[in-house]
C-alpha cells in the first residue's frame, strides 16, 4: 500500500510556486510508492493568501476537487496578478476581483457557478472561510508554519528546498527510511 505524502502550499508564496512547478515530475517518479495530496495554508505576511485559500475552498465545495486544483494551478500561473506589488494598498474588493479573474482563467465558472456567485460567497463563513480555516488548522497540526512543506507518513520532513525535483527528493527519501 502506498505511503502518504502531503504537500502544503500558500497560494501567494513564490517558494510554493517553485514546488508546484516540480510536483508533477515528483509524482511521476514516486507515484507508485506514495499517494500525494495537496493542502493549502496561508502565511501571515501574505495578505492575499487566505482570501485565495478561501476561494479555493469555495470552488471545491461547489465544483469539487478537480475544479479546486484548476484554480490552484491558475493561481500559480497568474500569481503576479495578486501579489503585494501588483495590488499595493488595495481594497478587499480589488483582491476579490483579482481572484475572480484567476478563477475565470481557470475555467471554473459556468451557468450554475458564476463570477457573481463567486464574489458573493467568497467571504461566506460556511462556504469559504470556515473550510479554509479548517484546512489551515490541519496544516498547523503538522507543524507547517512556512511553505512549501512536505509531510510524509504524517511526519513533517525537515530541511527541504522548494526547488527540489525528483533527484533531490530521491536522496532525501533515503534519509527517511
Amino acid at each position: 500500500m502506498p505511503k502518504s505524502w502531503k504537500v502544503f502550499w500558500d497560494l501567494q508564496c513564490p517558494y510554493s510556486k517553485n514546488n508546484w512547478k516540480n510536483l508533477e515530475s515528483i509524482k511521476t517518479r514516486f507515484g507508485s510508492e506514495y499517494n500525494f495530496s495537496v493542502h493549502l495554508t496561508s502565511l501571515a505576511f501574505h495578505p492575499q493568501a487566505f482570501d485565495a485559500q478561501s476561494a479555493a475552498s469555495l470552488i471545491e465545495g461547489v465544483k469539487g476537487t478537480e475544479a479546486k486544483m484548476k484554480f490552484v494551478n491558475a493561481c500559480f500561473e497568474n500569481q503576479e496578478s495578486y501579489m503585494n506589488a501588483a495590488l499595493g494598498d488595495c481594497k478587499k474588493s480589488e483582491v476579490d476581483a483579482a481572484l475572480a479573474a484567476v478563477a475565470e482563467k481557470a475555467g471554473v465558472f459556468d451557468e450554475d457557478f458564476t463570477k457573481e456567485i463567486f464574489l458573493r460567497d467568497l467571504h461566506d463563513w460556511e462556504k469559504a472561510v470556515k473550510p479554509a480555516y479548517t484546512e489551515h488548522k490541519f496544516a498547523l497540526g503538522y507543524g507547517v508554519y512556512g511553505t512549501p512543506k512536505q509531510v510524509i507518513e504524517d511526519k513533517l520532513v525537515p530541511d527541504t528546498e522548494s526547488a527540489w525535483g525528483p533527484d533531490e527528493w530521491a536522496e532525501k527519501l533515503k534519509t527517511l527510511e
